[in-house]
């Protein structure tokens, strides 16, 4: 063990190396993550941009239906940024697939309503 310590002191390529690899590694780091959040590299829309994109067709979904995703479309936001640029992609999908599924049932509501009442005339006539 004596002679390992001896040979990694004697050799400061062994000490250096490696700390100037985990430096560039964080540098590298912080790099990817700013370029990702601001979209750069993976032809996104800037955070900014996309946060208020998402309020505004937040508040949209939230006009026309009884559930507020607005909580929910936030959290996948979170998640998002928090996994990456692939982790954002997915959560994006899910968001969307969360605002058509609200859509479909808006649609299915008001099919609804539309078809109580054209039962009821129908029935009003016989």
């Amino acid at each position: 063990m004596k002679e390992l310590l001896t040979f990694a002191l004697n050799s400061p390529t062994l000490l250096v190396v490696p700390a100037v690899a985990f430096v560039l590694s964080l540098v590298m780091l912080h790099i990817k993550r700013r370029y990702v959040n601001e979209g750069i590299l993976v032809g996104c829309k800037p955070t900014a941009e996309r946060d208020r994109r998402a309020s505004q067709e937040g508040n949209e979904m939230n006009s026309s239906t009884d559930i507020d995703l607005e909580i929910a479309l936030r959290k996948f936001h979170e998640l998002g940024l928090a996994d990456g640029d692939l982790g954002y992609a997915y959560w994006y999908k899910v968001g969307q697939l969360l605002k058509r599924a609200a859509g479909m049932q808006a649609q299915i509501d008001a099919l609804s309503e539309e078809f109580e009442q054209l039962r009821s005339t129908r029935q009003k006539r016989n």
